[in-house]
């Protein structure tokens, strides 16, 4: 598998605060990486700085991003737009936010692959539908009709997997997407996700606090402690082997899950 993602000594400010630094890693086509730490260490800055969306007066301010051998630092909008979406996806810690309150969810999530591709109304409905009803909805039609404020929070989040997977991107970004799911969905979630990595050979980050789900779905592990990585390597071994005293406790305090 050839490298598809590389951070090469990534530093990220806001401000004049330093946010994470000297961050490098990579990532191959159709590998599964886990990003895990307490809150407040940077996972979530670090893959939001590859799509762009750090927002104002924050952004990387050394090292560099590279996706498919191309620099992902100081693209115009245009050159961002054409990227994310069918090469890098998001799927956000809350969806419901990312949603416009004021129209229905299949008119934005069609939109939406209408902005990168020429699908037809039918194409889409076929293929949402059937993301739909893998995710647990089974009426998916209601869905599609319905505006985001008359679905609960772990709906949404189960659309916001959705939106993220249309497009079937080559690096699908998660930021805890299980967070409001209960178990029976966090397990049907957890289950396409990897399918799309079987299916398409998408490599998947995945932020999460939830050992289990790591565990689960991600062939290595990057361990993050106040902006710098502290350890990294295969999931079985951060798990069950830690070296690092960080990572022991980090694993000691949190419940295991059976892969």
């Amino acid at each position: 598998m050839s490298e598809i993602l590389r951070y090469d000594k990534v530093e990220i400010k806001y401000g004049d605060a330093v946010a994470v630094s000297d961050i490098s890693f990579s990532v191959r086509e159709g590998e599964i990486l886990g990003i895990v730490g307490e809150s407040g260490s940077g996972k979530s800055t670090i893959i939001k700085a590859a799509m762009g969306l750090l927002g104002e007066g924050a952004g990387v301010s050394s090292g560099d991003i590279i996706y498919d051998g191309k620099s992902l630092l100081n693209l115009s909008k245009k050159e961002q737009l054409e990227i994310n979406g069918p090469n890098l996806g998001m799927i956000f810690q809350f969806a419901g936010s990312s949603f416009c309150p004021v129209r229905k969810i299949g008119t934005q999530l069609y939109e939406a692959m209408r902005a990168h591709s020429n699908i037809s109304k039918e194409e889409f409905k076929e293929r949402v539908s059937e993301l739909l009803r893998k995710l647990g909805f089974n009426d998916d039609t209601r869905i599609l009709e319905s505006y985001p404020n008359e679905l609960s929070g772990g709906m949404q989040q189960r659309v916001g997997v959705v939106c993220a997977m249309l497009l079937n991107p080559k690096v699908l970004f998660a930021d805890e997407p299980t967070s409001a799911m209960d178990v029976t969905i966090q397990k049907q979630a957890v289950e396409e996700m990897v399918r799309v990595r079987d299916t398409f050979n998408t490599s998947i980050i995945i932020v999460t606090h939830n050992i289990g789900v790591v565990n689960a779905m991600a062939d290595n592990v990057l361990v993050l402690k106040d902006g710098r990585i502290v350890e990294m390597g295969a999931t079985k071994d951060i798990i069950n082997n830690p070296k690092e005293e960080y990572t022991k406790k980090l694993m000691d305090a949190v419940p295991r899950l059976k892969r």
